[in-house]
């Protein structure tokens, strides 16, 4: 029960700008017996990929329907997707964050990071640009962004929709982008830690999987909704939190 549980904090977490990894860090160091690595995080991550493509198939199809659209937007994919991608391939960000003491410590610096770009993003008004009216270089800047995202704590859609909103994307345009971007990124990083993984594939993620998909769907509307009504502070003030819960955490384990 407590992977099931486990799975349905992946998919809160991936969508709420709250930090799914950074949560996974936490419960993980408060349920010794019951240790996520990155490559079981890795698995759940794929209900989450499974959220996004379900909630916003309507929206992808209608991309990809246009031969035109559709180039515009995998150019603008494949630039946003670059950074993590490096990162992820020539940098051992994971493994270095798997086998360090300090975890914990990383986690409520990334936290607290975080809970002031969501502050500061927040009192953004809303944008006038669509995804389509994304230029390479500010698809890069989101991407780069992104990359921040691998360690724990910061949070991918955080991270992404905050830059977005910046740049002057329309509310919902920047969560659907960060979202869309993180198709790629979220299959990319399971197949590459499945990759470097010499474990083998458990029946046992399958349930924790499915918990993290069905409660992405949920996590998406919230998000949305949360955005649209500028209450993303609620998520900085959240944020700010676990990062003392972090710290708190790992002074206890001293």
């Amino acid at each position: 029960m407590i992977d099931i549980f486990f799975g349905i904090i992946q998919g809160i977490t991936e969508f709420l700008p709250i930090s799914s990894s950074g949560h996974l860090v936490i419960l993980s160091e408060l349920f010794k017996g019951n240790n996520f690595n990155t490559y079981e995080i890795a698995f759940l991550h794929l209900g989450s990929f499974f959220s996004i493509l379900i909630f916003y198939i309507k929206d992808i199809v209608s991309l990809i329907k246009d031969r035109n659209t559709f180039i515009k937007i995998f150019k603008i994919l494949f630039v946003g997707v670059l950074p993590a991608a490096a990162f992820g391939l020539f940098l051992p960000i994971s493994e270095l964050i798997d086998d360090s003491r300090n975890i914990l410590v990383i986690t409520s610096v990334a936290y607290i990071f975080i809970a002031v770009v969501l502050y500061f993003a927040d009192k953004l008004e809303d944008g006038n640009k669509n995804i389509l009216d994304l230029t390479l270089r500010e698809s890069l800047i989101i991407g780069l962004a992104q990359a921040l995202a691998l360690f724990p704590g910061v949070s991918r859609s955080g991270i992404t929709l905050s830059t977005a909103l910046y740049l002057k994307l329309k509310k919902t345009e920047a969560i659907f982008f960060s979202l869309l971007l993180g198709l790629p990124t979220i299959f990319g990083a399971w197949l590459l830690t499945f990759i470097q993984s010499s474990e083998p594939i458990s029946n046992s993620l399958l349930l924790p999987s499915i918990a993290a998909f069905l409660s992405g769907l949920v996590a998406i509307r919230v998000l949305i909704n949360f955005t649209v009504s500028s209450k993303l502070n609620v998520f900085s003030i959240y944020c700010f939190a676990m990062g003392i819960v972090s710290i708190g955490t790992y002074l206890v384990n001293l």
